[in-house]
Protein backbone atom coordinates (compact mmCIF):
# COMPACT_ATOMS: atom_id res chain seq x y z
CA UNK A 1 0.00 0.00 0.00
CA UNK A 2 2.69 2.52 1.04
CA UNK A 3 4.69 1.75 -2.11
CA UNK A 4 1.64 2.25 -4.34
CA UNK A 5 0.91 5.53 -2.58
CA UNK A 6 4.46 6.70 -3.29
CA UNK A 7 4.13 5.82 -6.98
CA UNK A 8 0.77 7.61 -7.18
CA UNK A 9 2.25 10.65 -5.49
CA UNK A 10 5.27 10.72 -7.79
CA UNK A 11 2.97 10.55 -10.78
CA UNK A 12 0.76 13.26 -9.27
CA UNK A 13 3.69 15.64 -8.75
CA UNK A 14 5.07 14.96 -12.22
CA UNK A 15 1.81 15.32 -14.14
CA UNK A 16 -0.96 16.95 -12.14
CA UNK A 17 0.65 19.33 -9.66
CA UNK A 18 0.37 22.57 -11.72
CA UNK A 19 -3.25 21.81 -12.60
CA UNK A 20 -4.13 21.03 -8.99
CA UNK A 21 -2.50 24.27 -7.79
CA UNK A 22 -4.54 26.11 -10.43
CA UNK A 23 -7.67 24.22 -9.36
CA UNK A 24 -7.15 25.14 -5.70
CA UNK A 25 -6.54 28.75 -6.72
CA UNK A 26 -9.81 28.73 -8.66
CA UNK A 27 -11.79 27.10 -5.87
CA UNK A 28 -10.48 29.44 -3.18
CA UNK A 29 -10.02 32.57 -5.30
CA UNK A 30 -6.49 32.85 -3.94
CA UNK A 31 -3.55 32.00 -6.17
CA UNK A 32 -0.80 32.73 -3.68
CA UNK A 33 -2.01 30.38 -0.97
CA UNK A 34 -2.85 27.64 -3.49
CA UNK A 35 0.72 26.36 -4.00
CA UNK A 36 1.46 26.42 -0.25
CA UNK A 37 -1.79 24.65 0.53
CA UNK A 38 -1.12 21.95 -2.10
CA UNK A 39 2.39 21.43 -0.74
CA UNK A 40 0.99 21.21 2.81
CA UNK A 41 -1.56 18.65 1.62
CA UNK A 42 1.20 16.56 -0.01
CA UNK A 43 3.30 16.71 3.15
CA UNK A 44 0.25 15.71 5.19
CA UNK A 45 -0.47 12.88 2.78
CA UNK A 46 3.07 11.54 3.25
CA UNK A 47 3.32 12.14 6.99
CA UNK A 48 -0.07 10.64 7.83
CA UNK A 49 -1.59 8.81 4.88
CA UNK A 50 -5.40 8.74 4.94
CA UNK A 51 -6.97 5.71 6.58
CA UNK A 52 -8.91 4.73 3.47
CA UNK A 53 -7.07 3.96 0.26
CA UNK A 54 -7.03 7.02 -1.95
CA UNK A 55 -7.64 5.99 -5.53
CA UNK A 56 -7.76 9.57 -6.73
CA UNK A 57 -4.77 11.48 -5.35
CA UNK A 58 -5.47 14.62 -7.39
CA UNK A 59 -9.02 14.98 -6.08
CA UNK A 60 -7.99 14.23 -2.50
CA UNK A 61 -5.16 16.75 -2.56
CA UNK A 62 -7.34 19.36 -4.30
CA UNK A 63 -10.00 19.10 -1.59
CA UNK A 64 -7.56 19.01 1.34
CA UNK A 65 -5.55 21.92 -0.09
CA UNK A 66 -8.71 23.96 -0.79
CA UNK A 67 -9.77 23.51 2.82
CA UNK A 68 -6.32 24.51 4.07
CA UNK A 69 -6.22 27.59 1.84
CA UNK A 70 -9.68 28.58 3.05
CA UNK A 71 -8.60 28.17 6.69
CA UNK A 72 -5.51 30.30 6.00
CA UNK A 73 -7.68 33.01 4.47
CA UNK A 74 -10.09 32.93 7.37
CA UNK A 75 -7.32 33.28 9.91
CA UNK A 76 -5.84 36.29 8.15
CA UNK A 77 -9.02 38.30 7.99
CA UNK A 78 -10.69 40.31 5.27
CA UNK A 79 -8.07 43.00 4.66
CA UNK A 80 -5.30 40.69 3.55
CA UNK A 81 -7.80 38.66 1.52
CA UNK A 82 -8.22 41.60 -0.82
CA UNK A 83 -4.47 41.76 -1.37
CA UNK A 84 -4.18 38.01 -1.87
CA UNK A 85 -6.68 38.07 -4.71
CA UNK A 86 -4.29 40.17 -6.77
CA UNK A 87 -2.13 37.05 -7.01
CA UNK A 88 1.24 36.36 -8.52
CA UNK A 89 2.34 35.83 -12.06
CA UNK A 90 3.17 32.15 -12.09
CA UNK A 91 3.56 30.70 -15.59
CA UNK A 92 2.67 27.12 -14.68
CA UNK A 93 -0.50 28.39 -13.02
CA UNK A 94 -1.45 30.38 -16.10
CA UNK A 95 -0.70 27.52 -18.48
CA UNK A 96 -2.85 25.16 -16.41
CA UNK A 97 -5.74 27.57 -16.90
CA UNK A 98 -4.88 28.43 -20.50
CA UNK A 99 -7.75 26.41 -21.94
CA UNK A 100 -10.35 28.31 -19.95
CA UNK A 101 -12.11 31.38 -21.26
CA UNK A 102 -11.79 34.44 -19.00
CA UNK A 103 -15.59 34.80 -18.84
CA UNK A 104 -15.86 31.17 -17.76
CA UNK A 105 -13.24 31.77 -15.06
CA UNK A 106 -15.17 34.80 -13.79
CA UNK A 107 -18.44 32.89 -13.83
CA UNK A 108 -16.82 30.00 -11.93
CA UNK A 109 -15.75 32.39 -9.17
CA UNK A 110 -19.41 33.18 -8.44
CA UNK A 111 -20.49 29.57 -7.95
CA UNK A 112 -21.08 28.19 -4.46
CA UNK A 113 -17.96 26.46 -3.19
CA UNK A 114 -19.23 22.88 -3.60
CA UNK A 115 -20.28 23.47 -7.21
CA UNK A 116 -17.00 25.20 -7.93
CA UNK A 117 -15.04 22.26 -6.48
CA UNK A 118 -17.01 19.73 -8.52
CA UNK A 119 -16.65 21.77 -11.75
CA UNK A 120 -12.93 22.30 -11.29
CA UNK A 121 -12.29 18.62 -10.56
CA UNK A 122 -14.50 17.44 -13.43
CA UNK A 123 -13.63 19.94 -16.15
CA UNK A 124 -10.18 21.32 -15.30
CA UNK A 125 -8.70 18.11 -13.90
CA UNK A 126 -10.64 15.86 -16.33
CA UNK A 127 -11.96 13.65 -13.55
CA UNK A 128 -14.95 11.39 -14.17
CA UNK A 129 -18.12 11.77 -12.09
CA UNK A 130 -17.11 8.56 -10.30
CA UNK A 131 -13.60 9.87 -9.56
CA UNK A 132 -14.95 13.19 -8.24
CA UNK A 133 -17.46 11.34 -6.04
CA UNK A 134 -14.68 9.15 -4.62
CA UNK A 135 -12.39 12.13 -4.13
CA UNK A 136 -15.03 14.11 -2.24
CA UNK A 137 -16.47 11.11 -0.43
CA UNK A 138 -20.03 11.64 -1.72
CA UNK A 139 -22.37 9.78 -4.06
CA UNK A 140 -22.20 10.04 -7.85
CA UNK A 141 -25.78 11.36 -7.74
CA UNK A 142 -24.63 14.27 -5.59
CA UNK A 143 -21.88 15.08 -8.09
CA UNK A 144 -24.30 14.91 -11.04
CA UNK A 145 -26.70 17.24 -9.22
CA UNK A 146 -23.91 19.71 -8.38
CA UNK A 147 -22.62 19.65 -11.98
CA UNK A 148 -26.13 20.19 -13.33
CA UNK A 149 -26.73 23.17 -11.02
CA UNK A 150 -23.30 24.59 -11.79
CA UNK A 151 -23.84 24.31 -15.57
CA UNK A 152 -27.19 26.07 -15.26
CA UNK A 153 -25.67 28.87 -13.17
CA UNK A 154 -22.69 29.21 -15.54
CA UNK A 155 -24.93 29.27 -18.61
CA UNK A 156 -27.15 31.96 -17.08
CA UNK A 157 -24.15 34.05 -16.08
CA UNK A 158 -22.47 33.70 -19.49
CA UNK A 159 -25.72 34.55 -21.33
CA UNK A 160 -26.06 37.65 -19.19
CA UNK A 161 -22.48 38.70 -20.02
CA UNK A 162 -23.12 38.17 -23.73
CA UNK A 163 -25.94 40.70 -23.64
CA UNK A 164 -23.88 43.28 -21.77
CA UNK A 165 -20.56 42.77 -23.55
Amino acid sequence: MAERTQVDLDSFVAHEYPKVVAAVGLITGNRQDAADAVQDAIVGFLAKPPAREITNVAAWITVVASNRARDLQRSRGAESRAYAKVGTDDESYDSALAGLDIDVLRALEDLPRQQKEVCVLHYLLDQSVQQVAEGLGVSEGTIKTQLHRARKALAARLRKEDHHG
